[in-house]
């Protein structure tokens, strides 16, 4: 409840920190002066992480300083940076994303970062299943409340245990790669976890599989590239320009798994080999799409639930490069 009347206001204070930004924000030539990007590293960002290195949008607009910031984690926190007027692009799972346009965030998606396969992980022998893990009471590690992982073991609460609530007292938020060493230490009794850490943890023996996103969902959309309403329209062939290669570099990570494998492990200082990302960039549960996929279905649901208050359009969430086709 708190988050969200600070939510409200920040929505406020979005217009007269937008205004502020804007006196100064444009280049002679039109494009924008000043750009950040919000970026993390690993599987999720791979689309993202291909622009970056191929100084895509630093050729195309080089009088404009892009600010690839590495310091904003998560989709709630992105959605602050963007309401701050500190963060122009961020990268947004679907569930902070609608809580964001429930509250009257004026923002949009732009397109899908892929379709990623994510999976809830146990190491603990008695934990086999859903009824297991609910009786355990052991803490399930999730990125938020508000995640998409949090939301997807509320639908499987629903849908497997007949209590939408059953693991609300359960829930311990914390970043991934914390979630990883509570596993492994067995400080925590199961963890919705993203890639690479869930293949890594798949790979021990004692590590298994509980459920899925899938289960809950489908296949869906794991992380979104979005901006404000204002930025998009502000900066129309910046916008289009991000589009156009956010569609080519997840057009090389379909075609060209290897050759994407070796820039992204570059760019992760090769602490995951080229050959493990190109490994996971072919898994099958991984689909590397700009349509964004699973939105209706996460509102339908969330407003069942009561944690948001309406299912939006596809064109209230998505600017025009993918309305027609959202789902």
């Amino acid at each position: 409840m708190i988050r969200h009347k600070v939510l409200a206001c920040l929505v406020l204070l979005l217009t007269a920190a937008t205004a502020c930004s804007s006196a100064s924000g444009q280049n002679e030539d039109g494009s924008p002066a000043e750009v950040h990007i919000t970026i993390g590293t690993g599987l999720p960002y791979a689309p993202l992480t291909v622009i970056r290195q191929n100084r895509v949008l630093e050729t195309a607009f080089p009088k404009t300083e892009i600010v690839w910031d590495e310091g904003v984690s998560g989709g709630a926190a992105t959605r602050d940076g963007i309401l701050s007027g500190k963060v122009q692009v961020g990268v947004t799972g679907i569930a902070p994303f609608l809580v964001g346009v429930d509250k009257g965030v004026p923002w949009k998606v732009l397109g899908s970062m892929g379709q990623i396969g994510i999976s809830l992980v146990s190491r603990d022998p008695n934990i086999r299943t859903l009824a297991d893990l609910n009786a355990s009471g052991r803490p399930i590690s999730v990125p938020s409340p508000d995640s998409g992982q949090a939301m997807a073991l509320k639908s499987l609460a629903q849908s497997k245990l007949g209590d939408v609530k059953a693991f609300d007292d359960q829930l311990s938020p914390m970043p991934h790669p914390d979630a990883y060493q509570a596993l492994l230490t067995g400080t925590t009794g199961a963890a919705f976890i993203t890639p690479p850490f869930q293949y890594q943890l798949l790979a021990d023996p004692e590590a298994h599989e509980i459920a899925t996103a899938a289960d809950a969902f489908g296949s869906i959309t794991y992380s979104a590239i979005v901006m404000s309403d204002k930025f998009h329209d502000d900066n129309p062939v910046f916008a289009e320009t991000l589009f156009t290669a956010l569609s080519d570099s997840l057009r090389i990570l379909r075609e060209d798994p290897e050759a994407a494998a070796e820039v992204l492990s570059s760019a992760d200082a090769g602490r995951q080999s080229a050959a493990s990302y190109a490994e996971w960039l072919q898994l099958p549960q991984n689909h590397w799409d700009v349509t964004p996929r699973g939105f209706v279905a996460h509102a339908e649901f969330m407003k069942t639930v009561g944690l948001t208050k309406s299912v939006p359009s596809t064109e209230q969430m998505m600017f025009p490069s993918v309305s027609g086709a959202g789902q």
